[in-house]
């Protein structure tokens, strides 16, 4: 193996850690464990290469950003690492004690054994697998649609969020804007050719739907390939077209893409949910200038009844009152942040786009969210500059373990796809 290439490796994996969330800690041990292999590794052949360069022989010309790869804060990342590692240790258990207490139920077996019985629990795993892709083709599209928030999660927004934030501060935010941007995404997605394996339409279909209608707003110098109007069409069939409005059905959509999802490139993956996550952000926009567009679209941001009796209520009630204790006032950064406009900006972020997320992960994960709002507010300045997360997961006082509470606060928050709405609420607020 080629130097540049352990050393990329060993810095990719340190990313790969940060973005590990299995529940087994032998997962975090283990990989702790082979990290330090190939450091061992590493090390060895680095001091090969050096040795090789005395003697007037080069092995390679390294390939890889020495600024990146030198400094330590770029394997250290989040801290994730040392904290799994503390937490492992706080029952003072050595690597050993800890390794049988994982593995005691195979610690006696031959590696034959170990083979064989890893060979029984994969023909179980493959059983599952199969029963999986039968219920997945099975499903009917409400299960998708239903779950569409937690399907998103697989990708992290944050880059595309702040990109359109950047592109509305370049341009003068109209609606013709708004509806150029619209059909710019879907251009940007059918050019990757994402609808490549769905039905081929009927003539009189392909004839039927709003084309020409979507080609206006495209650019006058566009020369679409030559599927691209095939490909519209298709799309149509898991969409509407309503006021100008692309709204697609989040259930034929999913149950569309679902089955075959393993056939696309990863940039038409990402381009599938992206259509998704842009249209979004481009129809909030558009209900701002015209506040009759969102009965079609169905966002929480514009429901104006009661959250009592919804999903929406027991977050809410919670959210609410946890930023209405006395820790709060305590640590705010103004006086400003008083109950009523927590109350108002609970309301709101549960009537955002990212309402239904929240409301649905309320049940399991309500101490994370609590945590996670807590973060972003602190990202956008709400609390005193030094208060530190760990002094604020003590005051708070929401779990028993202030360290995890802390972690949520931390680093967890930040990953959070509200997190850029909240900065921006707290920095309009503040205008």
């Amino acid at each position: 193996m080629f130097f540049s290439i352990r050393i990329l490796k060993i810095f990719e994996s340190r990313l790969i850690y940060e973005l590990l969330k299995e529940d087994n800690p032998a997962v975090y041990l283990l990989f702790v464990l082979c990290n330090r292999l190939a450091l061992d590794g590493a090390i060895n052949h680095g001091k090969e290469f050096l040795e090789d360069m005395k003697n007037g022989i080069l092995p390679e010309i390294p390939d890889y950003d020495v600024d990146q790869v030198t400094k330590h804060e770029n394997y250290v990342r989040t801290g994730k690492m040392e904290y799994d590692m503390t937490q492992m240790a706080k029952d003072n258990e050595k690597i050993g004690e800890l390794l049988y207490k994982l593995f005691k139920d195979v610690w006696d077996l031959t590696t034959k054994d170990l083979y064989f019985d890893n060979d029984d629990k994969l023909l179980v795993l493959i059983d599952l697998i199969k029963s999986i892709d039968s219920a997945i083709q099975d499903a009917p599209a409400s299960l998708y649609e239903n779950n569409f928030p937690n399907i998103m999660k697989r990708y992290n927004w944050t880059e595309v969020e702040e990109e359109y934030q950047k592109e509305k501060k370049r341009n003068c935010v109209t609606m013709d804007w708004l509806q150029e941007k619209q059909e710019g995404v879907l251009k940007d997605a059918l050019e990757l050719n994402i609808m490549q394996y769905a039905a081929e339409p009927s003539t009189q279909y392909l004839e039927s739907v709003d084309y020409d209608y979507h080609r206006s707003f495209l650019p006058c110098s566009y020369t679409p390939p030559t599927f691209y109007k095939e490909a519209y069409a298709k799309i149509m069939k898991l969409a509407k077209r309503v006021k100008g409005l692309f709204i697609p059905n989040l259930g034929e959509y999913g149950k569309h893409f679902a089955p075959i999802l393993y056939n696309f490139r990863p940039e038409q993956k990402q381009a599938i949910f992206g259509v998704i996550r842009k249209m979004d952000l481009i129809h909030k926009d558009m209900v701002k200038k015209d506040e009759e567009l969102g009965q079609y679209l169905g966002f929480n941001h514009e429901n104006t009844g009661s959250l009592e009796n919804t999903k929406y209520f027991a977050p809410y009630f919670h959210l609410s009152k946890m930023l209405g204790d006395g820790w709060f006032k305590r640590n705010r950064a103004d006086a400003k942040y008083n109950e009523q406009w927590a109350e108002k900006f609970i309301e709101g972020l549960l009537r955002s786009e990212y309402g239904l997320q929240i409301a649905n992960d309320w049940k399991d994960s309500g101490d994370k969210i609590k945590g996670y709002v807590i973060g972003c507010l602190k990202e956008a300045n709400v609390f005193k500059e030094n208060v530190s997360n760990d002094s604020l997961a003590r005051d708070a006082d929401i779990i028993s373990n202030t360290r995890t509470f802390s972690k949520y606060i931390g680093s967890e928050s930040r990953k959070q796809p509200y997190a850029e709405w909240i900065k921006s609420h707290v920095n309009d607020y503040c205008k």
